[in-house]
């Protein structure tokens, strides 16, 4: 789940969202593909994600600097069961000061599970329910945020074809906006989008967006390995229809005997002033 800024004019702001660079593979395993999809959807910020293998708990440290100086920390804890599922979930949001400005945590529930918000910064709280079927995937999601003048409500339903990998996303949302009492103010805005997810060479290569205001967007993934088949690099390129080009490079720097990333940067091409350094600690089964 991207940070979201939610004004009045929210129609764009919840959906033209930069892409959250995520390895999501498509395999031959509809297990294994279950399992991706399900982490994918939890689009936890700045989450990457790559196929675990017996990983049971890490722990993520990410500082975003900017023209040599320290902006944000974020610490996150992740646990996984033994087929790399995520079950539990917490992401602190640090400012330059070390003050919390926002958080995330996501824990498993008897019905698939739900992840809790809040943002100190625009003053949000959100909840969202992840609602599984029988095999286990995500097949619907509902959140709901409250913030001082507007109540926020989605629901996203997603499909898979018959391997268990993911293929679209259906959104519906809506905003209510309320006084300083917490009463309808009686300015509602709703909207709809649809996201189509493609592979190519069993891995995430694009996914495109259509708004219900006939806005068309895309993003494009590109992969890089090295001799020993670890993959080093992930590009990603978002065309708006309104905008330039942007493109975000993800770099996997070191890795354990295991070939499991330890540290990685993420940088947005166009501002090279800026850049996140990730550290990663990892326990095995």
């Amino acid at each position: 789940m991207k940070k979201q800024i939610l004004p009045c004019s929210i129609t764009l702001c919840t959906l033209l969202l930069s892409p959250t660079v995520m390895a999501l593979n498509c395999g031959e395993d509809p297990a294994q593909n279950r399992v991706q999809a399900n982490n994918y959807i939890f689009q936890i910020l700045d989450f990457i994600d790559l196929p675990v293998q017996g990983i049971k708990h890490e722990v993520r440290t990410s500082t975003t600097i900017i023209n040599n100086r320290n902006e944000s920390t974020a610490k996150h804890i992740l646990n996984y069961d033994e087929n790399g599922l995520i079950t539990q979930s917490q992401y602190i949001l640090y400012s330059d000061d070390n003050k919390r400005v926002y958080s995330e945590n996501l824990q498993k529930t008897a019905v698939g599970w739900e992840n809790f918000i809040e943002d100190l910064e625009y003053k949000t709280s959100s909840i969202i329910q992840f609602k599984t079927d029988e095999q286990g995937k995500i097949v619907e999601s509902q959140q709901a945020k409250k913030a001082l003048d507007f109540i926020f409500t989605e629901t996203d339903s997603y499909q898979y074809d018959s391997n268990n990998c993911l293929i679209s996303k259906q959104v519906k949302w809506k905003v209510k906006g309320i006084d300083d009492k917490g009463k309808f103010t009686g300015v509602d805005q709703n909207g709809a989008s649809a996201y189509t997810f493609n592979y190519q060479q069993q891995q995430l290569a694009k996914v495109l967006y259509q708004f219900s205001n006939n806005t068309q967007n895309e993003s494009n993934f590109l992969y890089q390995y090295d001799n020993n088949y670890r993959l080093t690099a992930i590009q990603s390129a978002y065309l708006s229809a309104s905008k330039d080009v942007v493109n975000y490079t993800t770099q996997f720097l070191t890795f354990d005997d295991k070939n499991d990333w330890l540290t990685a940067t993420k940088i947005r091409q166009d501002q090279k002033n800026k850049q996140t350094n990730i550290v990663r600690e990892i326990t095995y089964y």
